[in-house]
C-alpha cells in the first residue's frame, strides 16, 4: 500500500482551508485500507483513477461521496486501485449549483456564468471559438 499526502504549504497555488486532508492511495489487488477522518471533517469524497473498490463497488472513473459523517471509511481493492481520498470541514455556506460550477450564492453564480459568456462571446469575435 502506499499513501502520498498532498502537501499545501504557502508555496502552493492552491489557497485551502486548513482543514482538509487530501491523499493518494495505491493498494494491491486484494489489499485493504482504513481512513480515519479528523473529528470535525464530516464531508469525505473518493476518485478512483485505476481498479475496483468494494464493499460498495466503486468502478474507475467513478467519484464516490460518503454521506455526512466523520466515521471511519473501510476500503478494500477487489483489483489493484490508484485513488485519491479527501476529507474536509464541512463549508459553513449553503452552495449553488450551477451547470460547470459551484458557488456560495445565487448572485455569484450569475456573475460567473456571465463572465464565461463574456469570454466565449470574445473568443467568439476574434475568430478562435
Amino acid at each position: 500500500m502506499a499513501i502520498r499526502p498532498f502537501l499545501m504549504s504557502s508555496m502552493s497555488s492552491l489557497n485551502v482551508p486548513a482543514s482538509l486532508n487530501y491523499l493518494a492511495v495505491r493498494l494491491r489487488a486484494g489489499e485493504s485500507w482504513r481512513y480515519q477522518p479528523d473529528i470535525n471533517h464530516t464531508v469525505c469524497w473518493l476518485a478512483l483513477s485505476a481498479g475496483q473498490l468494494v464493499p460498495d463497488t466503486v468502478e474507475a472513473g467513478e467519484l464516490a461521496i460518503f454521506e455526512p459523517s466523520n466515521h471511519a471509511v473501510h476500503i478494500h481493492a477487489k483489483a489493484a486501485a490508484d485513488f485519491v481520498l479527501g476529507s474536509a470541514a464541512a463549508h459553513t455556506h449553503g452552495l449553488v449549483l450551477g451547470k460547470y460550477s459551484v458557488h456560495t450564492s445565487a448572485a455569484t453564480l450569475r456573475a460567473g456564468e456571465q463572465r464565461i459568456d463574456e469570454i466565449q462571446q470574445r473568443l467568439q469575435n476574434e475568430g478562435r471559438f
